[in-house]
């Protein structure tokens, strides 16, 4: 299934290179941005080069290898041995060094990609969170324009309707002049409207990485997450991102603390083995070695017994600062129980409401539509009717923002508890 919704999605983008349309649902939104966010490929890049240090983490205890040779031509005679041979010298060496510091040195570059792949996964979410939040506050302004449209093609129906009765002596001048200003009158508030609109869309076009040239077309709805099911709410804190960012700062903290344990108290082994000769060049001379030499060593630090030295303060620096990461850890646990409590009586407050306004747009609707009725027969004046309008304008104004209050409040908890976007309404 995934494999056939990335070739999907694939053939939209290739299809949208070209094409001066595109319609995207949410989950193809997701993959657009995905595919070409400059903060996917920048998060992908920084991931990367964790991976690279990892590879490499051990190359601190590689030899070191040396050599050179050098050329002696003299110019004059030597005064002593009346010989202007040239000579020849050569020389190499091999060294190493080993620390107790290696283990942790390969330790912090694993922590770090630990850490890297975390922060991967948190731009991965950050990005799509943005995409899924900005889609759908595009749905709420197409939804509220439409509204504001069909208000304003309502009261065009209704000025001609009343510039018929005015034909026809029916109708004062007064009720004419003031059903023609209240069409004309929606005209600028839409025009602004679709205007914010367009300007949205642009950057909604930018984020996912589809030309400008593209007319782009959402294929969504607000409606349908008032089924969102509270038992599939599973807070594990371990899988929190915030957590976990914490709990390998307090596994890096303490590598670290080794590392500097290591530095102070343990001792470093070295060898190293060099080889070397240095003649004058007769003919007939065979070349020979004739410097060999392995040396050994141990060297062991005595100033970290101290207390007072560099090496043991930084040890209890140290510990002071783990002490406070792991106190960061427990409040973090806190405040992430509370923030998941926070947003489940957020949701809870959004569906007790969105009963409640659907209640109301359904009476403001039947009370817009019987009050034009008797309107047209004369037994409602237009203020009447324009004070039903308002009523279904701000009702259906209101349930569609509600609508997105809830959704805004699902994705904020799915985020929070690092579960796929959308397993919490399905």
């Amino acid at each position: 299934m995934k494999k056939l919704l990335s070739i999907l999605v694939l053939s939209v983008l290739a299809t949208g290179l070209f094409a001066e349309e595109l319609t995207v649902t949410v989950e193809q939104a997701v993959e657009l941005a995905m595919q070409n966010n400059i903060q996917v490929h920048q998060a992908e890049r920084t991931l990367a080069q964790a991976e690279r240090s990892n590879r490499n983490s051990w190359n601190s205890a590689s030899p070191s290898i040396s050599a050179s040779t050098s050329l002696q031509i003299p110019l004059m005679e030597n005064a002593m041995t009346k010989s202007k041979d040239m000579s020849v010298s050569v020389s190499g060496s091999a060294s190493l060094r080993l620390t107790p510091s290696l283990y942790t040195s390969i330790r912090s570059a694993k922590l770090q990609l630990e850490q890297g792949e975390i922060t991967y996964e948190d731009a991965l979410r950050s990005v799509e969170l943005n995409v899924r939040k900005i889609f759908y506050s595009l749905l709420l302004s197409e939804q509220t324009i439409e509204t504001q449209k069909r208000s304003m093609e309502a009261a065009k129906r209704q000025y001609e309707t009343n510039l018929a009765k005015y034909n026809r002596g029916q109708l004062s001048e007064l009720d004419l002049f003031t059903s023609q200003v209240n069409y004309e009158s929606k005209m600028p508030a839409v025009e602004s409207q679709e205007n914010q609109l367009v300007n949205s869309m642009e950057s909604f076009k930018q984020l996912l990485g589809v030309n400008r040239d593209v007319k782009l077309n959402l294929k969504g709805s607000l409606e349908g997450f008032s089924n969102f099911d509270e038992e599939k709410v599973q807070v594990n804190l371990s899988e929190i991102s915030a957590i976990k960012k914490l709990e390998k700062q307090i596994e890096s903290a303490e590598n670290q603390l080794l590392a500097t344990r290591f530095g102070a108290y343990g001792p470093t082994l070295s060898a190293s083995y060099s080889i070397g000769a240095g003649q004058t060049l007769k003919e007939g001379q065979e070349f020979k070695m004739t410097n060999h030499a392995v040396t050994l060593g141990v060297a062991i630090p005595l100033d970290g017994y101290l207390p007072w030295s560099n090496g043991a303060m930084s040890i209890a620096n140290q510990k002071d600062s783990l002490a406070s990461l792991k106190e960061n850890l427990e409040a973090q646990k806190r405040t992430t129980q509370l923030s998941i409590e926070n947003s489940l009586r957020t949701i809870r407050q959004a569906k007790s409401q969105l009963k409640s306004l659907e209640a109301t747009a359904n009476l403001a609707q039947k009370t817009y539509d019987l009050t034009q009725i008797v309107y047209n027969q004369g037994s409602r004046d237009l203020n009447s009717l324009r004070n039903a309008e308002d009523s279904l304008i701000s009702s259906k104004t209101q349930l569609q923002s509600q609508n997105y209050t809830l959704v805004n409040a699902i994705l904020e908890l799915e985020n929070t508890l690092g579960v796929p976007f959308g397993s919490l309404t399905k």
